[in-house]
């Protein structure tokens, strides 16, 4: 009779810590930082925000959001760095509680990491209703490390500054940036009732006080499409171009006369109208 042998049990293996854990704390704050962030992201978001391509053709980001799943110790010190280094893009109605960082289609939909985020960007339409509250935009943007509103409308100079105007209750802001087609007074004077303590009230916007004398403003005529009248003025030795803007238009054809119709030239790629040289 043969002897009966009972199995020998697998010896569990002693569990050791991973060697990228044995790095030091730094180091891995550093692998954190290069595998969680791109330079990329605000123009991306860009292409995706203002409708210039689909989510679906837009390249993807060199992100690992998948190393957060890898253990406890890794999620706890790697999530900072993806919601606290990162700007997501608030909706335009939910704000804060439907955010992303690209593409409109891949959102956050859990609260959890939601409420970790410190820097947010919005997109602002002045021709259109507003569809969050200033209750809202209160509760979501206040005490924020950074936020961004680009401002944007149709027609240069033909909305009001209502939808703006109801982000006067936000306090708290690190970091305040509102650009695009805005006032350069009125866009200083809303970060700066962003940036200002809880409980300070938001000082009255005065135009001739904000704008001073400058015609100068953040919104870019040339960069974001509008039309510009063009004159040369011959009575100048080098001969320097003028622009004016297309709604003063009417008024400095008035002063000129017919003249700047007839005889002129239109460039259409550039939206100018460049009336003939008078002889010298």
């Amino acid at each position: 009779m043969e002897p009966q042998y009972a199995p020998t049990p697998f010896a569990t293996p002693p569990s050791c810590p991973s060697p990228f854990l044995l790095l030091p704390a730094e180091l891995r704050n550093v692998v954190y930082t290069l595998v969680l962030t791109s330079p990329y992201i605000t123009r991306l978001r860009r292409l995706s925000n203002r409708n210039y391509c689909s989510d679906y053709v837009l390249p993807a980001l060199n992100l690992a959001p998948l190393l957060l799943a890898t253990c406890r110790q890794i999620h706890a010190e790697a999530s900072p760095v993806l919601y606290g280094a990162n700007t997501f893009a608030a909706h335009p109605a939910l704000l804060t509680a439907w955010p992303f960082l690209v593409k409109s289609s891949r959102p956050v939909a859990s609260p959890v990491p939601a409420a970790r985020i410190r820097k947010w960007y919005i997109n602002v339409r002045l021709d259109t209703d507003p569809q969050f509250s200033a209750a809202g935009a209160r509760c979501a943007f206040s005490g924020a490390d950074e936020l961004e509103i680009e401002v944007f409308q149709a027609q240069y100079g033909s909305c009001e500054y209502g939808v703006l105007r109801l982000f006067e209750q936000v306090r708290g802001v690190g970091k305040a940036r509102v650009y695009g087609s805005v006032k350069e007074g009125f866009a200083k004077w809303l970060a700066g009732v962003v940036t200002s303590c809880e409980g300070v009230p938001a000082p009255v916007y005065d135009e001739d006080l904000f704008e001073g004398a400058s015609p100068h403003s953040t919104y870019d005529i040339w960069t974001h499409g509008g039309r510009c009248l063009a004159t040369v003025d011959t009575n100048e030795p080098k001969k320097k171009v003028r622009m004016y803007p297309l709604a003063a238009k009417r008024g400095h054809e008035a002063a000129r006369g017919s003249s700047i119709i007839r005889g002129s030239r239109i460039i259409r790629g550039l939206g100018l109208f460049l009336p003939p040289r008078t002889p010298a």
